[in-house]
């Protein structure tokens, strides 16, 4: 196994260009400085010349044959690894890489337990997600499910998208107002499937939620509210399609507003 790709660990960028052990260099995103350690927390040892890792017992690398060598944790330099001291700074190599080893066994372990808080927090976060989309099947919730599901962005996507198809309507128009103030244009055909829906609330919301969104796309879908039974729902069509402003949405509005008597029908 080979040494090819790096994340600074600090800013997670990728580090770019060839990366040798023992040999500082500096993250071009955050300008961190940054040393590779040719030990890792198994022990095995990294070739300073083509980045294999060997075993810890080995004296050639297995890959390129070079001599293994192993840099100091002091000054960088490379020395044999049967070595008592470092050649340039005089430091006890056997010592100094002992405690480097133990010390990246315990780095190890806390990077063990730092992923799995991790997850905690997000299984955590999933289950308060989960909770919050529950709300929504009573209006009263609404006030203070819906900003709370909206602080989750495009990850509450898909569960929103879910509930427009629930058998409660007051689930599926809160669905849609909080898509609208997400704005993900992945919902847009969710939203325009809904316009369809037979309870007036999740029509206007899914119809409000795509003029937020500026779903250009829906104006046919829209235009057909101009003629719903919902006085309030034509009166809100109108005003979307003014909103968005596109050649389309106007002659929508100059068609469903022309008389049936317009002497000047082709």
């Amino acid at each position: 196994m080979k040494l090819t790709t790096l994340n600074c660990p600090s800013c997670g960028a990728p580090v770019d260009g060839a990366i040798n052990p023992n040999q500082p260099f500096t993250c071009t995103a955050c300008n961190s400085t940054i040393v590779t350690t040719d030990w890792t927390s198994s022990g095995a040892l990294i070739c300073s010349d083509c980045g294999t890792e060997n075993s810890g017992r080995n004296k050639y690398c297995t890959s390129c044959n070079g001599v293994l060598q192993a840099g100091c944790p002091f000054c960088y330099t490379q020395n044999n690894i049967k070595a008592r001291y470092c050649k340039q700074c005089g430091v006890d190599l056997q010592k100094a890489w002992k405690r480097q080893k133990i010390w990246l066994t315990e780095r190890e372990s806390r990077e063990v337990e730092r992923r799995q808080q991790i997850q905690k927090i997000k299984q955590e976060s999933q289950a308060n997600l989960q909770r919050l989309l529950l709300k929504l099947d009573e209006p009263g919730n609404h006030p203070m499910a819906i900003p709370g599901i909206v602080n989750y962005g495009t990850e509450a996507l898909n569960g929103l998208v879910e509930l427009l198809e629930s058998k409660d309507p007051d689930a599926r128009y809160g669905a849609a107002l909080a898509l609208g103030n997400i704005g993900d244009h992945r919902a847009i055909q969710p939203l325009i499937t809904s316009l369809r829906d037979e309870h007036p609330a999740v029509r206007f919301f899914a119809m409000d939620a795509l003029g937020k969104i500026k779903a250009t796309e829906a104006v046919q879908a829209i235009g057909e509210l101009l003629d719903d039974e919902s006085p309030n729902i034509r009166k809100h069509a109108n005003n979307v399609l003014l909103s968005f402003n596109t050649t389309e949405s106007f002659q929508i509005l100059r068609e469903k507003s022309r008389p049936k008597w317009w002497p000047f029908e082709k």
